[in-house]
């Protein structure tokens, strides 16, 4: 049935095409002041649904009765705390986030129409209304300030419907296809901290509640990572959970500051929010800092939450109409700015010190790494190197694999005798200059480069001698002792394997047990060992190919030793890595031996040729060379080599 029902929408023309549509650009900060509509309402919970090309808002709270639609949502410019002389909701005793009753026409910003449906919980009426951006505009094109607005149902006073109580809110005429969810969610959660302080108030988006995730991955948190001589110079008057407490002319500020660990990239979480009554007032900034700071690199670092809940109370009034930003210029504002500015300057000051801090603990415990090659230098010469490479540590710039490439380069650089005024230098130096540093680590990074690339020379090389005792048969003692000396000929990844001499005996009986024939006679047993890691190699008689029963009893034989290295508990070596096994040559175009080949390979168990052995680790040696020539094109000694 029609109903008869009227409403009209009061507000001076032109004021809602400043309120709603230039004001409010983007879908979280629309959403956001209807839900601050909701916790005024006494809603315990708001769900938002975001579909294809609308968004509902739906809470449980009161509700309005028809006049109330009227005197309460459709009258502009009602001040609801000096109207109702309360400053808090009234059945939950909520702090009121409204105050100018304008947050309503943010929907504009983004949709064409707004649909309300409403229902009391004072007498279960419930009323349906439609506002249409257009046909507002038509009568603000008239000057007319009284706009009707359609009443789309209405029911009356029912009991029954008391329990149905709450809003609905239809943004309709949008396209959401540029809404990706999580990142609506997670800027969402950065516009509220009230269901973190409220058990009685859950915000869900498409079934997913907000997150508080404000200290994750971050490397320092204060006030938790505070001394309580740092908290006390601060003015921290307490600590509740993550937060700081302290007086501010007689107000209570609480604060949250973190440091991530490198930059960080989400712009609107870099700089400090400031939060009122639970709801976003101040979008992150530097309170309008300029100039340098100690630890000025902290800025870019730096994320924040403050509550301020007195700048919007009795005849304070520091919130920006879209409240997004508050107002500095004021008295009050101007202290807070002050309090601000002088709060980033310590907490990045001691910021930059925790930092440093926890790069020489990392330093030192990376030193164990650098130990031996430190404790040859002598005493003086090793506190000067030790001494450069605690002040890389404290720039705050410097990530860790970088930290940990120039470390290495200015001890290699000494180590060959290159650059030790400079670095002498360096280590006396009050202020380590960073430009100085890099053209040093530039030069030292080229020598470096220059060492490992005649390192890989001097491989090559060595596998070429390698080869000349394959092709002469030489396949006894000598080319054992040439791989154990020389482990990474049968890959770069076994440079640090050494001799392992505490199960060449258990080898040597299971070999004699399972490697019976003559194929196997003569062979040369390598055991190779890094840490608890075991590594072996069998060498068939020379001029044999691999065929099944090779294979078979290979197989018998690693499985015995993995068996009995397992019974040995007590023993330093607690598995078998993998097993080589090598030959003249491998059965070719047998499809039996290469698919026991490839079965073999899962278990660890590998097969090479000698030509193939060493074309892997001359292909392995040669394209780190090239590797190295392509990063320094410009250097002589590199491409001479």
């Amino acid at each position: 049935m029609k109903n008869a029902k009227e409403l009209k929408l009061i507000i001076q023309p032109k004021v809602i095409d400043h309120l709603g549509i230039k004001m409010y650009q983007k879908p979280v900060d629309v959403v956001s002041e209807f839900i601050a509509n909701s916790w005024d309402a006494d809603a315990e919970s708001v769900k938002i649904s975001i579909n294809s090309d609308e968004i509902n808002i739906i809470d449980n709270g009161i509700g309005m009765t028809y006049e109330q639609c009227q005197e309460y949502f459709l009258t502009v410019g009602r001040n609801r705390r000096e109207d109702s002389g309360r400053s808090f909701s009234d059945e939950k005793h909520r702090p009121v986030l409204g105050r100018k009753g304008i947050g309503k026409f943010a929907g504009f910003g983004i949709a064409s129409t707004i649909i309300v449906k409403t229902i009391s919980k004072s007498n279960g009426e419930l009323t349906e209304f439609e506002m249409d951006i257009n046909r507002i505009l038509e009568f603000d094109a008239r000057d007319s300030s009284e706009k009707p607005i359609a009443v789309r149902n209405y029911e009356g006073e029912n009991d029954q419907k008391k329990n149905e109580h709450g809003t609905t809110v239809i943004l309709s005429g949008i396209d959401t296809s540029s809404i990706d969810i999580d990142s609506f969610i997670t800027e969402l959660s950065r516009r509220f901290l009230l269901t973190q302080f409220y058990d009685d108030f859950s915000i869900i988006v498409n079934s997913n509640d907000l997150p508080d995730s404000f200290s994750e991955d971050m490397e320092f948190v204060f006030p938790r990572d505070l001394s309580e001589e740092e908290k006390s110079e601060l003015g921290v008057s307490g600590i509740n959970g993550e937060w700081a407490e302290e007086n501010f002319e007689g107000n209570e500020i609480k604060w949250r500051i973190g440091f991530y660990e490198e930059p960080i990239q989400i712009e609107e979480l870099r700089g400090i929010a400031i939060f009122v009554k639970g709801k976003l007032a101040q979008k992150p900034f530097y309170f309008d800092l300029s100039g340098g700071i100690s630890g000025q690199f902290g800025l870019e670092y730096m994320t924040g939450q403050i509550q301020m809940d007195f700048i919007d109370e009795g005849d304070n009034d520091l919130i920006a109409t879209e409240r997004q930003r508050i107002n500095l210029q004021t008295d009050l504002g101007k202290k807070i700015r002050e309090w601000g500015i002088e709060k980033i300057k310590r907490l990045s000051s001691i910021w930059k010190k925790r930092r440093a801090e926890k790069r020489i603990r990392e330093l030192n415990d990376r030193i164990s790494g650098f130990r031996s090659r430190l404790d040859i230098l002598p005493p003086s010469e090793r506190k000067t190197v030790e001494t450069v490479l605690k002040k890389i540590a404290s720039f705050p710039r410097l990530g860790q694999a970088r930290f940990q490439d120039w470390c290495n380069d200015i001890l290699t650089s000494w180590e060959k005798g290159r650059l030790k005024n400079l670095i002498t230098e360096l280590s006396e130096a009050d202020n380590l200059d960073e430009q100085k540093l890099l053209d040093i680590l530039t030069e030292s990074g080229v020598l470096t480069a220059l060492n490992i690339a005649e390192s890989i020379k001097t491989k090559i090389v060595t596998i070429g001698e390698l080869k000349q005792r394959v092709e002469s048969k030489q396949l006894e003692n000598s080319v054992r002792d040439f791989i154990y000396e020389n482990p990474w000929l049968i890959h770069p990844k076994w440079e640090t394997f050494k001799k392992e001499r505490s199960v060449m005996h258990l080898i040597r009986d299971l070999g004699a047990r399972h490697l019976t024939t003559d194929d196997f006679r003569g062979r040369v047993d390598l055991a190779l060992s890094s840490g608890t890691d075991l590594l072996i190699v069998e060498f068939m008689r020379p001029g044999l190919c691999i065929n099944l029963d090779h294979l078979d009893r290979a197989n018998h034989y690693v499985t015995a030793i993995r068996n009995a290295i397992g019974r040995e508990t007590g023993m330093q070596i607690t598995s078998l890595k993998n097993a080589f096994v090598i030959a003249d040559d491998i059965l070719r175009g047998d499809e039996l031996v290469s698919s026991r080949i490839h079965q073999l390979e899962k278990d660890g168990i590998l097969i090479l040729s000698w030509q193939g052995l060493i074309e892997q680790a001359l292909n392995q040696w040669e394209e780190h060379l090239e590797l190295l020539k392509q990063r320094f094109p410009d250097d002589p000694r590199i491409q001479g080599l």
